[in-house]
């Protein structure tokens, strides 16, 4: 993969020299302490007998068969933690309607202490499927029909320190390399380096306080013969706190990019809000004026021992590349299980293997579909709204997720459009999944999916949706087996590629783990 300056090669091989060697020590160094691991490897196996094996609007009738193996790892050591699941999707076509592929899936998470209360490192190793195109008649996780895949490897060495009982400095350099493969042109041009530089120091309200921080972003694309993106933002914020659950604050600062042919740099001022009534419920709030208009950033979350929900709405200027260093477009289900189950099994180890063990035996799905990235090559304007459900009952279960985004190149005042496919769109969705448990070892569950794209400005004309229902019953053989079957009916229409297709499919699967 070809960094865009000479600069940015050598730094990173450096750090891509220097990662290794640093990685290895900190898990030797816990072999001489106090540790522990867990390896727990499983394999799934799905067949699927489909009406419409492209989702096309002339079906082709196929079963497709799909194996899964995969390991979970934990280890844990006085000062590392490596969490993750390592996975390949093994597609094969029994009717040879298309060609067989085999798509890697997973993430691998290190968290780190280089030195005691100063130096720590963050790594990450990630792959994931993802659509191939957009405005593109979506994926149903079965079939695997219209999508790609994305890997990133990203390296974040960081300074965390107490100054004082009230205030601390944070500084961190994170670097992220992302990579796309699919059945597109555009899907396999999304090789980038994303760098971002942040620090910040923090002098806790008691009641009065303040804040100051930078961050600075870099964006660029392998085939670039330009210097990349760049979003560059100073604040300082004043803060104060009337009682302990409660922050407010008042923010200044300087805001810039470089995008395209534009250069523009703005005053920054705005509000922010902390408000924190107990550890299980949290709302922050930032609103800014920002060098592109309004900006906002509202996030709210709240758990018990039986929900889990969180909320969001943000505006803010990012990259396509960006935020496919994150890949945070769909809802983990994991991560709401996990959270609910925070308040009965203290130890991280065991809730993750009940975590999984519940989402095994009820069906839950592992994630909740969100909004696509769309593929643009300069800085984007991203607007969106989300919801996240967790309901965990004795008996039923209910899994909920609605969002709405809307995107859109950012634009100089001579510029009518950008190279390739525009970004402009609105996308909105929803995924509702309820699970009842009908016996301690048999489970049935009913998803219903509905997502819509329209295009905006350049993309006017381009349109695309999809609407899948499906009903499943799992069945656990013992502790470690698990059998499901399901039956879906899907319709999908896509102005781009011309497709108005429904499909229908039985499915049957197994799932064991060692």
């Amino acid at each position: 993969m070809a960094i865009t300056t000479p600069r940015d090669q050598t730094y990173l091989g450096a750090l891509t020299a220097l990662a290794p060697a640093l990685l290895a020590g900190l898990v030797l160094q816990g072999t001489a302490q106090a540790q522990s691991w867990r390896i727990a490897p499983a394999l799934k196996a799905t067949a699927t007998t489909t009406s419409n094996v492209g989702l096309q609007a002339s079906g082709t009738m196929d079963t497709v068969v799909t194996v899964t193996p995969q390991v979970q790892l934990l280890g844990t050591g006085p000062d590392y933690r490596l969490t993750g699941t390592l996975a390949a999707d093994a597609v094969v076509y029994l009717g040879r309607s298309r060609t067989d592929r085999v798509f890697p899936r997973g993430s691998l998470a290190l968290n780190g202490r280089v030195v005691d209360r100063l130096l720590f490192v963050d790594a990450e190793l990630g792959a994931d499927t993802t659509s191939s195109l957009p405005f593109d008649l979506l994926t149903d996780g079965a079939t695997t029909y219209n999508v790609g895949t994305t890997t990133r490897q990203r390296f974040s060495p960081y300074i965390d320190r107490e100054l004082s009982p009230s205030s601390r400095i944070t500084a961190r350099t994170d670097h992220v390399l992302t990579q796309g493969r699919g059945t597109s042109t555009i899907a396999n041009n999304a090789d980038a380096y994303v760098q971002t530089h942040t620090a910040r120091y923090d002098l806790r309200p008691e009641p009065t306080g303040l804040r100051g921080e930078w961050n600075y972003q870099n964006t660029s694309y392998n085939d670039s013969t330009a210097g990349g993106l760049t979003l560059q933002t100073a604040r300082i914020s004043a803060l104060y706190a009337p009682d302990p659950t409660l922050i407010l604050g008042l923010t200044g600062g300087r805001d810039a990019a470089s995008y395209t042919t534009n250069n523009v740099s703005e005053t920054l001022r705005g509000v922010a809000l902390r408000w924190a009534p107990s550890e299980r419920t949290v709302l922050d709030a930032l609103l800014e004026k920002r060098f592109f208009g309004n900006g906002w950033t509202v996030n709210f979350s709240h758990r018990s021992p039986f929900m889990a929900i969180s909320a969001g709405t943000v505006r803010q200027a990012t990259t396509y590349a960006a935020r496919l260093g994150v890949l945070q477009a769909g809802g983990d289900v994991a991560t709401l299980v996990d959270a609910i189950l925070q308040t009965r099994i203290q130890d991280p180890g065991l809730r993750q293997i009940a975590v999984q063990d519940l989402i095994a035996k009820r069906g839950l799905p592992n994630t909740l579909t969100g909004p696509v990235d769309l593929f643009s090559r300069t800085v984007q304007l991203q607007q969106g709204a989300n919801v996240t459900l967790a309901l965990l009952g004795v008996r039923h279960t209910v899994t909920l997720r609605i969002f709405r985004t809307r995107t859109e190149d950012l634009r100089g005042p001579t510029e009518d459009s950008v190279i390739g496919l525009a970004s402009d769109a609105t996308q909105r969705g929803a995924t509702l999944g309820l699970t009842r448990r009908l016996t301690p070892e048999m489970s049935a569950d009913l998803t219903f999916t509905h997502t819509k794209t329209d295009g905006l400005g350049p993309n006017l004309a381009l349109r695309s949706s999809n609407s899948i229902v499906r009903l499943g019953v799992t069945h656990s053989l013992s502790p470690r087996t698990t059998l499901s079957g399901a039956v879906r009916h899907q319709t999908g229409s896509s102005t781009l590629i011309g497709v108005d297709a429904t499909e229908s499919a039985v499915s049957v699967g197994m799932l064991h783990r060692f």
